[in-house]
Parts: structure tokens; sequence; C-alpha cells
């Protein structure tokens, strides 16, 4: 969206800024005081790091956080980059299996994911994706997955 528009509802692209936030890597470097991860692990990111303190946090729901700082979303820059200093309890180990690609994808996943578990997706059910884009693509095989039946997808088919 950033890249095509410019904006996101209220979040607009003023200044230079990276993009990516779906990412994965191999920690270089520790901060002070991490004990949960290892120079050389293979990570993927969680984008959004929440403030900690307000009411959703403290109960749980911290993805609802007004004050998170959420990669390539204005006025906070991406992971784009070489390198990416990153909250170490927002980074979590990848298993010698799962690639770098695999990893970054971890993200839009557990997007589909959600939906599809607020949706009460089922075994026979039927549902309708709005979009396939990276989100749209990652509900429909959490659809497909949790044993809808018939999943159909809207999207633009552009010209080339």
């Amino acid at each position: 969206h950033y890249w095509v528009s410019g904006s996101i509802g209220p979040f607009v692209v003023k200044d230079p800024m990276l993009l990516g936030h779906e990412c994965s890597g191999v920690v270089t470097k520790l901060g002070e005081g991490v004990t949960s991860l290892q120079v050389g692990d293979r990570v993927a990111l969680e984008p959004g790091v929440p403030c900690r303190r307000c009411e959703l946090c403290k109960n749980g729901r911290y993805n609802l956080c007004p004050d998170v700082f959420f990669l390539a979303t204005p006025p906070d820059s991406g992971a784009l980059a070489r390198f990416h200093c990153h909250a170490a309890d927002f980074c979590f180990k990848l298993p010698d299996n799962v690639s770098f690609e695999e990893g970054a994808l971890i993200e839009p996943l557990s997007v589909g994911i959600h939906a599809c578990r607020r949706a009460n997706v089922g075994m026979g059910k039927k549902v309708l994706v709005c979009g396939s884009g990276p989100i749209g693509l990652s509900a429909i095989v959490s659809a497909r997955a949790m044993g809808a039946s018939d999943v159909i997808v809207t999207g633009r088919c552009k010209k080339f």
C-alpha cells in the first residue's frame, strides 16, 4: 500500500522510510540483559512491539496497543536492511528445518489464521476472502487447512 499510494488510512509516508515488516534473520549482537537469544540464532520477527504498559498490553491484547512500534508503518521505518535492532521478546527462534523465506511468512500466515479463527472457519464451511495479496493468500491456505469446503477469492486483475 505504501509503495503504490503512499498511505494506509491515517498512516501517511511523509519522510523516506524503509519497507519491510515480514522478516527473518540471524542474531548478530545482543542487548544488555538478553538471555533468551544467542548470537547465531535464526529468528523471525513479530513486527509490532507494543508499549507493554497500557491496559490492552497488560490484558494480553498487545496487538491493539495504541502506542505500538510497527515496522514499516509511518513514522516507524521497516526492516529491509542489512541490520535491524529489534526487541528480543518479539524475536522467535526458527527451527533448523524452517527457511528464512518461510520464517518471513509467519507474520502474514498468523494474520490469515487469526482471521479464520475469528470467523469460526471449520469443516464444510464456505469462505469468501476479499483480496488476493499476501494476507488474502494466507487466509485462503488457513481456511483450507481448517476444513473449509469452498473458498471463493476476490481480487483485481492487473493487465500487463
